[in-house]
């Protein structure tokens, strides 16, 4: 959910020219479906698809970037709102404005399937998404550049449309700024571009350094940081909001199993992260902003967590709802997106998703 701003140059040791075969090329994988139809019912934050030909030699580092600041809760008076299956406590201060404590809702460490629906996008490699908070609604993106927005039950908001030229080619993730009230769209070749949440319209867009190979997905975290899937490396790479600095980088292979690291999303409520792999294998877990494992990765799509059920063959353009709790996962390959809900209960905290 973010932008940034830094000119150099996103190369790793050649494998730049490698990785642009992505997702759109050699895997021509048809995504699986799952036991279940109908419309989905919500979803949270997205990212990438790369092949297996996305290989790179970068050499990777370890360091545990800082973790989140707390918002606030002086001058607040606390009311507790009760929504299906949770009790969500939140704050609200002397301005009329909601805060949130994120200690106070109970972290979702498990996801389960529920529905599937067809995105009516014609370029069937879906590879960013986000969830636009404000207006409370989706926004599906596929790799070579066509877009749709989606109400939260998988309901099409309008046709499909043109992603601006700024962010691509090899789009490959998204996530929204409920600050600045934006979209942050990012390339393969780890380009940055501030988008208009509803139109796409570009606001500013500049390239990424800091080492990382074949940007494979965006989240902003509680910090206010940018957390990128960098798919070359395996690397989780958290840079400042305004993209001019490293803040630090974990390796999410060695510390979480996450083999082919191809997508994230911050898990509505906690300021933990939903990550993914496509290839070599298809697996998910959940991390802390320094890389610590809360749900060891396990087979998406089977009876384990953190993504239980639904069984989409290579997952791409992780989103998670902060109106229900609930996250989507589409097919990278395909014009279908899954949607699952928290194993503790639907809830809303889209107040603890602003970052302090």
């Amino acid at each position: 959910m973010l932008a940034a701003l830094l000119s150099t140059a996103c190369t790793a040791d050649g494998g730049r020219e490698t990785a642009s075969a992505s997702a759109t090329a050699t895997t021509t994988a048809s995504s699986s479906s799952s036991t279940g139809t109908g419309p989905a019912t919500s979803t949270g934050p997205t990212t990438s698809g790369a092949s297996d030909s996305e290989t790179t030699n970068a050499p990777t580092s370890t360091g545990a970037p800082t973790t989140t600041a707390e918002p606030s809760t002086s001058e607040a008076t606390t009311t507790t709102t009760t929504t299906t299956g949770t009790t969500t406590t939140t704050t609200t201060n002397t301005t009329g404005e909601p805060a949130c404590d994120p200690n106070q809702v109970e972290d979702t460490i498990a996801f389960t399937y529920v529905s599937k629906f067809d995105t009516g996008i014609p370029d069937a490699v879906l590879q960013a998404s986000y969830y636009n908070s404000d207006a409370d609604e989706v926004m599906i993106m596929s790799f070579s550049g066509k877009a749709r927005r989606f109400q939260v039950d998988g309901t099409p908001i309008g046709d499909v449309f043109d992603v601006p030229a700024q962010a691509l080619p090899k789009l490959d993730g998204a996530t929204y700024d409920p600050i600045a009230k934006v979209g942050l769209l990012i390339n393969q070749d780890c380009v940055l571009t501030e988008v208009d949440a509803q139109t796409l319209a570009v606001l500013k867009s500049q390239p990424l350094g800091f080492g990382m190979s074949v940007c494979a997905g965006l989240a902003l975290g509680l910090d206010n940081n940018l957390y990128i899937a960098s798919y070359g490396t395996d690397e989780m790479v958290t840079i400042s909001r305004d993209g001019l600095s490293e803040v630090g980088r974990v390796n999410v292979q060695t510390l979480a199993g996450i083999d082919g690291f191809d997508g994230l999303a911050l898990i509505a409520g906690s300021e933990n992260f939903l990550i993914m792999s496509t290839s070599p294998t298809t697996k998910a877990a959940i991390v802390t902003p320094a890389g610590g494992v809360i749900v060891a990765a396990s087979d998406l799509g089977q009876a384990a967590p953190p993504m239980i059920g639904g069984m989409p063959m290579l997952p791409d353009a992780v989103l998670t709802l902060c109106g229900n709790g609930h996250a989507w996962v589409c097919e990278a390959y395909n014009a279908t997106c899954f949607d699952y809900a928290p194993a503790d209960g639907d809830k809303n905290a889209c107040a603890c998703l602003v970052p302090g």
